[in-house]
């Protein structure tokens, strides 16, 4: 069974999954393609934010940083961007060759943030290169701060079972082994 501290990562997921595929790309027609590309940045602002945020909180706040909340940004990166790709291909046909659909999107977007790169979907036009090197920066940056974060404070939740396994839960490492 799915740990209770679980569930709201993975709702979110689900609901994020639904707001994905049922959101309107009408943004594309008629020349408000600015207004889908200007809520796509703003999106990629606030969880910019949300994860400089969190990189202080664990820094300076002394508070440790839920997993669970670290997981949910990084869910929300993958739809921004894959939404900012498809709106992108279906304002500007063949910037991304091989995108056709919302799932090719989100495909597009994984394989990128993973560097994986099948190249059977890929940016064939300028502006999608662009794009795509927003998202490499957007990676490494904000994406590599989390992944950090998380491995902190996975390393500090070990450590922790480790002391009170061994008795030493004082603060102090336990003694090495001979």
């Amino acid at each position: 069974m799915i740990a209770v501290r679980w569930r709201r990562p993975i709702a979110a997921l689900v609901g994020l999954m639904v707001i994905y595929y049922t959101i309107p790309s009408g943004f594309t027609t008629n020349g408000r393609f600015f207004v889908g590309l200007a809520t796509t940045i703003a999106a990629l602002v606030l969880l910019a934010w949300a994860i400089t945020s969190q990189v202080r909180k664990q820094m300076f706040g002394g508070t440790e940083v839920a997993v669970q909340s670290l997981v949910l940004l990084v869910e929300m990166v993958v739809v921004v961007f894959a939404y900012g790709f498809y709106l992108l291909e279906q304002a500007r046909p063949g910037e991304i060759a091989g995108l056709d659909t919302r799932t090719d999107s989100l495909y597009f977007t994984l394989t990128t943030m993973t560097t994986v790169g099948y190249g059977d979907i890929h940016a064939a036009g300028q502006v999608a290169r662009v794009v795509v090197l927003v998202q490499l920066f957007f990676n490494v940056v904000f994406v590599g701060a989390l992944v950090s974060i998380l491995t902190a404070t996975l390393r500090g939740r070990v450590e922790q079972r480790v002391r009170r396994k061994s008795g030493g839960d004082d603060g102090q490492a336990p003694p090495s082994p001979p």
